[in-house]
């Protein structure tokens, strides 16, 4: 028996049972990771919990993938498999602004400035912005990490004529209160859509993580009062460290003075 078996202290696996063998060594897994394992440590190796167990490759392997997809544990190619970092949640969010998204910085999440430009933006987005072909576009590229992991990037166009000295002011104050407080713009509506993708080349160095990966993908466009969109906005979230929350309240019940409706909070963890 190697040394790492014998540092094993989990629990027998029930033969007898009806209940899945791979079943069985996720929840001892997950007990294992709960009580006696901090956020980073390494877990055993697969061939250690085939030996350890007498089970296929194939049998363990289906448990830590569940425990993985989960966001419970993370897999570092050449390295091994690792306990994820402690659950995180951005507080509950007041709604003082229709905007607000939880997209800040915390106790515990730190906002980065990863990018800016001027430049004419890619056509697709000149389209969302009601843009000319020569007209630029202020490029913003935000980071929102814990320690060294960037759980979520947003980059931001913004034209040059409705924010001409953007770069001067506080890049990580959010943009729709830049607008209203330092150039009088009050956005009052946005589209945004939602859906979930896999992490291409590009967007797994941006977020400094694999290809592959599931990530969270919110587009949002904000317009003034009079129709005039001011703000493109393209967030990534890494899937298996947010979940989305939302309290849905019926009209009638909000205006007897229930919570607004629709209100909403992110959260990092699942």
């Amino acid at each position: 028996m190697t040394q790492e078996e014998t540092a094993l202290t989990l629990p027998p696996l029930r033969h007898e049972t009806p209940t899945p063998l791979w079943l069985q060594l996720k929840h001892a897994l997950r007990d294992h990771i709960t009580f006696h394992l901090s956020p980073g440590a390494r877990i055993p190796s697969e061939s250690a919990l085939c030996r350890y167990y007498g089970l296929s490759r194939m049998t363990v392997r289906q448990a830590i993938t569940a425990l993985v997809n989960e966001g419970l544990l993370g897999r570092h190619q050449g390295r091994g498999t690792f306990v994820m970092p402690s659950r995180m949640s951005i507080p509950p969010r007041s709604q003082a602004h229709f905007l607000d998204d939880g997209f800040e910085a915390t106790d515990d999440l730190t906002m980065q400035i990863d990018e800016t430009a001027l430049e004419p933006p890619p056509r697709w987005i000149r389209e969302r912005l009601g843009m000319g072909a020569i007209e630029r576009a202020h490029k913003i590229r935000l980071n929102l990490a814990a320690d060294a992991d960037v759980l979520a990037s947003r980059t931001m166009y913004i034209p040059e004529h409705v924010a001409p000295s953007l770069p001067a002011l506080d890049l990580k104050t959010p943009v729709h209160r830049i607008l209203e407080e330092s150039y009088g713009l009050q956005p009052a509506m946005a589209d945004e859509t939602m859906r979930l993708i896999r992490a291409d080349q590009l967007r797994a160095d941006m977020l400094r993580t694999e290809p592959g990966k599931p990530l969270i993908l919110v587009e949002r466009v904000v317009f003034l009062a009079g129709g005039e969109p001011v703000e493109y906005a393209r967030t990534y979230y890494q899937a298996e460290r947010y979940r989305f929350e939302h309290k849905l309240v019926r009209p009638d019940a909000a205006d007897a003075g229930e919570p607004e409706f629709g209100e909403r909070r992110h959260l990092v963890g699942g």
